[in-house]
């Protein structure tokens, strides 16, 4: 299984580069052109203005993914009242926890941080997938303190598109 992690700085239109060491390497779709977006699946995501990223490492020559950088907890299932009753169901089995590994946490956070506050409207999409049945399903906007606070309760989902605004 592949895991993604992707984030559009919304109306951003000149890439930034991260200013510190990280073991998370930050690929933007104007500097590489490997990324791409899903504008069939993910419509609401791939057609918002802004830059690209995704969040990876090197696991081979020149391969990169985001699969050591993350996890799920397959063995959680969401009950039927966990999500709005717009959800597909087939769907809802496909929305597992999205879990940072703890080696490179930090670097995630950071990266998260850098990234809000660089846009231009200190707002980000962050969408994390892994290959399932594609239902494009946006979660709406937290503020970034909130957002990790979820994160921490297993509380943010593959598979799902989040808004996430600068809190300060």
């Amino acid at each position: 299984m592949s895991f993604e992690i992707n984030i559009v700085s919304i109306n951003q239109e000149i890439p930034v580069h991260i200013n510190f060491n990280s073991q998370i390497i930050v690929h933007n779709e104007i500097d590489n052109n490997e990324e791409s977006r899903y504008t069939e699946i993910w419509p609401f995501f791939s057609n918002t203005k802004g830059i690209l990223y995704s969040l990876v490492q090197e696991v081979s020559d020149g391969f990169y993914s985001s699969f050591p950088l993350c996890d799920s907890d397959f063995e959680i299932s969401l009950s039927e009242n966990s999500f709005p009753n717009w959800i597909p169901g087939e769907i809802k089995g496909d929305l597992t926890p999205f879990i940072v590994k703890e080696n490179v946490y930090e670097d995630f956070a950071k990266i998260i941080h850098f990234l809000i506050d660089n846009a231009p409207q200190k707002r980000i999409l962050f969408q994390t997938r892994y290959q399932c049945k594609d239902c494009e399903i946006v979660f709406g906007v937290i503020k970034i303190k909130k957002f990790f606070e979820m994160l921490n309760l297993k509380q943010i989902f593959f598979n799902v598109c989040y808004i996430i605004e600068c809190d300060y």
